[in-house]
């Protein structure tokens, strides 16, 4: 998509596979605050939505939208694996300020799955998890390294080069 080269060992199977169970885990952590399907709310996402599928290069994807009563929480999210999963919280629907802003948001998200970011980081991931352990076994390090070493390989580099078109 933008060119970038970067290390992927995660397959698209699997990859839908985290997003199915990513899928019941955010239902079930939401149970009580997703807003029904009728919601005006839920209604006006999936109408926006509905406007970007034919845009993505998504086929196949199961679209689902779940907006989820939060006002504090100013995020949106799709699942990985190019499930379809679109869940967004009314926290950042007021900041959207109208259709074209959830769009903009939306379409983002929506990017983030097409170049495959969720498995970048999962990938990311086991190799600084190798370096930690064999870091702490060379040097017999114990404590927070291995843990600060991955948390710093994990959230770094996924802090702008993965960010679609906000750049």
């Amino acid at each position: 998509m933008t060119g970038r080269r970067r290390f992927n060992c995660v397959s698209a199977q699997r990859e839908l596979e985290m997003g199915r169970q990513s899928y019941q885990e955010v239902l079930n952590e939401n149970r009580g605050r997703i807003l029904p399907e009728y919601h005006p709310l839920t209604m006006q996402v999936n109408r926006v939505l509905q406007r970007l599928i034919p845009q993505a290069p998504i086929e196949g994807a199961d679209w689902k939208v779940h907006v989820i009563k939060d006002d504090n929480m100013l995020n949106a999210f799709v699942l990985p694996g190019l499930s379809g999963k679109v869940f967004v919280y009314t926290g950042i629907l007021p900041i959207c300020k109208d259709e074209d802003g959830l769009a903009a948001v939306l379409g983002h998200e929506i990017a983030h799955v097409v170049a495959h970011h969720p498995a970048e980081r999962m990938s990311n991931s086991f190799i600084t998890l190798g370096a930690a352990f064999l870091v702490s076994m060379l040097f017999d390090i114990s404590g927070q390294l291995p843990s600060l070493l991955m948390n710093l390989a994990y959230s770094l580099p996924n802090s702008r080069t993965q960010e679609v078109g906000l750049t």
